[in-house]
């Protein structure tokens, strides 16, 4: 039918392109043909106009369907529930903060994920062999952050993520250091949410930890100032190093009392993943290795690298030999590098 028509329309144009003089017979074709054309036309729409009104029923149909779909799952209270599901970290299962994408290309809170690589080499979710890379999942962090900025979630959950990323950005170690303000402004926020004595309690003694910190890096500003002025007044020394020496000892006032209670005073047997911290003084922790600890037969021994552990958090990998009354450790942040032996009375334990 389509070859017909367009050798009629074709016929019809010639027509009139061959001559303007057409005879009053062949303009009677011609109109004949015509409306031959637009019969034949009328014959092709008619499908048309119905295959579209089939089209549009079905659409209508999902529509519909969908709709009702949408109502059965809990309309939009439920599509953000399962957005929500899908933002919590399959470890810990809370609400993503710091979120990184796996090997297996699962999306974890990178604290959690490292800590759980400390003693697997699995995936989490899969429980396959996973190597320890891992990239930042910027999209889902913004996801989280614009959900709770709109207020979109439950105070409870609202109040959890300011808590934990104002703590993470006030103890952020990575370039650029500590954010204080941001730390400060979440803090606050977690403040106003509080429902109880004990979580007012916790929010504003981090907000006297945050003050202590901003006036702490106040005075350390100052020593860039008073270094071009006191020209070795402090003993001869140089008065950046002196205040980053300060720095050491007030790190040392805030946690000692802390770690007094958690020396190990003899060696027993701890399970793989239970967290140690390595005395700070490099002197110290040098010496303890390269001597028996009590009760032991043989000194761990020395080497350079393992000056990298002191002062860190690690991770126990195994316990040693008695006659060494010793503990395999790796350090908890990266890099990790290698595991190295140290003995006990040089961790403090710190997980029970």
């Amino acid at each position: 039918p389509g070859g017909g028509l367009q050798e009629a329309a074709v016929g019809l144009d010639l027509g009139i392109g061959a001559t303007g003089r057409a005879s009053a017979a062949a303009e009677t074709e011609e109109t004949s043909k015509t409306v031959d054309v637009d019969e034949h036309l009328a014959t092709i729409e008619e499908p048309t106009n119905s295959s579209s009104s089939s089209s549009s029923s079905k659409q209508e149909n999902a529509a519909e369907s969908a709709a009702h779909n949408f109502q059965k799952t809990g309309g939009v209270s439920g599509v953000l529930a399962r957005i929500v599901d899908h933002h919590r970290c399959p470890i810990t299962q809370q609400l993503l903060v710091d979120p990184v994408v796996a090997e297996d290309g699962h999306i974890y809170e990178r604290k959690a994920l490292e800590m759980w690589l400390m003693t697997k080499q699995s995936s989490p979710t899969t429980n396959k062999p996973m190597g320890p890379n891992m990239l930042p999942a910027h999209a889902a962090r913004q996801t989280v952050s614009e959900l709770i900025e709109e207020g979109m979630l439950d105070a409870a959950t609202t109040l959890g993520f300011f808590a934990d990323r104002g703590r993470l950005r006030a103890l952020r170690t990575t370039t650029p250091g500590p954010d204080l303000h941001g730390a400060q402004t979440d803090i606050r926020r977690s403040l106003e949410l509080a429902q109880t004595p004990s979580q007012r309690s916790a929010s504003e003694f981090w907000l006297e930890i945050i003050s202590w910190m901003q006036v702490g890096s106040s005075l350390f500003q100052r020593s860039q100032k008073l270094q071009s002025e006191v020209h070795g007044f402090c003993l001869g020394q140089d008065f950046q190093t002196w205040v980053l020496e300060v720095g050491d000892a007030a790190r040392a006032v805030v946690t000692w009392p802390l770690l007094k209670e958690c020396q190990m005073p003899e060696w027993r047997e701890l399970p793989k993943g239970t967290r140690v911290k390595v005395v700070d003084d490099a002197s110290e922790l040098h010496k303890l290795c390269e001597r028996p600890p009590a009760g032991a037969e043989a000194k761990v021994g020395w080497n350079a690298e393992m000056l990298g552990f002191a002062g860190k958090i690690c991770i126990v990998q195994r316990v040693g030999e008695s006659s060494h009354r010793n503990y395999i450790l790796r350090r908890e942040s990266p890099p990790t590098g290698r595991d190295f032996s140290f003995p006990y009375d040089a961790c403090f334990l710190l997980s029970k």
